[in-house]
């Protein structure tokens, strides 16, 4: 039995000093990887606005789990996944996503698992009539195949006032409360 423990002790010790941990990504490289992250949620904004289901299933994980503005939207599958964005798309007629402002994503020190809070502006069309309203969305991404993918994600329409003075200016773009402004 000693015999044995011995090269296998050499063995372990030998293998666990060839594969060093990662080392820490370098600033450029976090930014990159912030970069692609920001890019999957744009995709899947386009793909949305676009009614293009096989352009999200692309930006999807394997397995999904979304919960959605209304109370009981939970949706835990494929089926039901796309049932929920084909009703959806019959409900309007055109549905424009602003730029993402107040952005932050926390991501693992090896960039395999990332969170994407912001917030945006989004216009819907139906009948000639739009709406704008303010939606507030969470993304969690993790990396299938070294590819960014969407695995969960929360979205909650935000609504201060009669027309969302406090969060869209005076064009009804979204303020982004992350950058200072100089007062005179």
């Amino acid at each position: 039995m000693k015999k044995i423990l011995l090269p296998l002790s050499i063995l372990l010790f030998a293998l666990a000093s060839c594969c060093p941990e990662p080392k820490d990504m370098t600033k450029d490289q976090i930014d990159a990887e912030k970069e692609a992250i920001i890019k999957v949620v744009k995709d899947y904004n386009k793909a949305s606005e676009e009614k293009n289901f096989s352009a999200m299933v692309d930006i999807l994980a394997s397995e999904v789990i979304f919960f959605g503005t209304d109370s009981s939207e939970i949706i835990r599958s494929f089926g039901e996944f796309k049932r929920q964005m084909l009703e959806q798309w019959e409900r309007y007629d055109k549905m424009d996503y602003g730029d993402l402002v107040d952005v932050s994503i926390q991501m693992d020190k090896k960039a395999t698992f990332a969170s994407i809070i912001y917030g945006s502006s989004c216009k819907i069309t139906k009948d000639n009539t739009e709406k704008l309203i303010f939606l507030r969305t969470q993304r969690t991404l993790v990396k299938e195949k070294d590819k960014w993918v969407i695995i969960s994600g929360i979205v909650g329409a935000v609504q201060t006032g009669d027309l969302l003075t406090d969060l869209l200016d005076n064009n009804g773009n979204p303020i982004d409360s992350t950058k200072t402004t100089e007062t005179k």
